[in-house]
């Protein structure tokens, strides 16, 4: 059965270190057939990318990991087989680069809370070329004590809790319309459609704890072409729900490790698929013209 990991992240996200070259050759060497290196709002990595530097043979799907809205709630969207040049300029376009949206988000944040009278602890300045901005305002708000009943009463515990309460919740005081950053989901598969590509919604169940799957899954449905039913290890259950719901409806499906480099996102390994969804990825893989086939001769 082939390996196939098609969520994996470069230097050019602001949270993993490597680089393209790198990070193929590594994922070769563990036995990877089809690598895609979908990284946050942006597919520059791939200009980095220089065949004669790989050693071992495989297929690189040209992917970018896209921030898009569905009824004002960001999501993420997986985006694969997409002309890289049309692409990685639309990119640039409508995100800027990481440090111009990442402070612009850090500034409505800001703002947010010293609306609310929170303390925010700036002996560590925000450096947009390191941090995201919803983890920049955390790491302040937590360094003060005077914030912990704020901390309490909307039970955040961690930066995945503000990000995600922040983003999808418009009731929630330090919620921002992140219009102001991302684009409609619409907007996101017209140009990858037109421009060869499919969308897939990324880890389903990795949002929030509180969400509600089935609610997000056809939300979503008007738009995707598919669905990533496995992403680090999450339970086969999960990872067989998922597949289902895709097959009922007709949905592309799609898998990764969301490897970054890091201590935490290490792994190149996918877990729980069995060989009928490996074989589904495959299939749609071989249609799918936005990608590069390397290949060494033993």
């Amino acid at each position: 059965m082939k390996k196939i990991n098609l969520h994996t992240h470069s230097k050019y996200s602001l949270d993993a270190k490597l680089g393209i070259n790198e990070i193929i050759n590594q994922a070769f060497e563990n036995g990877i057939s089809y690598l895609s290196i979908t990284d946050h709002d942006t597919c520059d990595a791939y200009l980095d990318l220089d065949v004669q530097k790989i050693s071992n043979s495989g297929t690189i799907i040209y992917g970018m990991e896209a921030d898009a809205l569905v009824d004002n709630i960001t999501y993420d969207i997986l985006c694969y087989g997409f002309n890289i040049d049309k692409i990685s300029l639309w990119a640039k376009e409508q995100y800027g680069t990481v440090n111009s949206r990442q402070s612009i988000i850090f500034e409505n944040l800001e703002y947010l809370c010293k609306n609310l009278n929170l303390k925010i602890d700036n002996s560590t300045p925000f450096n947009s070329q390191k941090e995201y901005a919803h983890a920049a305002i955390y790491r302040m708000l937590k360094n003060n004590d005077k914030n912990k009943e704020f901390f309490c009463k909307y039970n955040i515990k961690n930066i995945s809790d503000l990000y995600r309460e922040s983003t999808m919740n418009p009731n929630f005081p330090l919620y921002i319309d992140m219009s102001i950053v991302w684009p409609k989901i619409e907007t996101l598969a017209q140009i990858i459609h037109e421009n060869g590509g499919k969308i897939f919604l990324a880890h389903p169940y990795k949002y929030n704890e509180n969400t509600d799957v089935d609610k997000l899954l056809n939300s979503c449905l008007p738009y995707i072409d598919g669905i990533e039913i496995s992403n680090e290890p999450q339970s086969p259950e999960e990872v067989n729900y998922l597949y289902k719901f895709a097959k009922r409806n007709n949905l592309l499906v799609s898998a990764g490790s969301d490897y970054h480099g890091t201590e935490k996102h290490n792994d190149f390994n996918v877990y729980y698929l069995t060989e009928d969804m490996t074989n589904d990825i495959e299939n749609w893989i071989k249609k799918i013209n936005g990608k590069v086939t390397i290949y060494h001769s033993k």
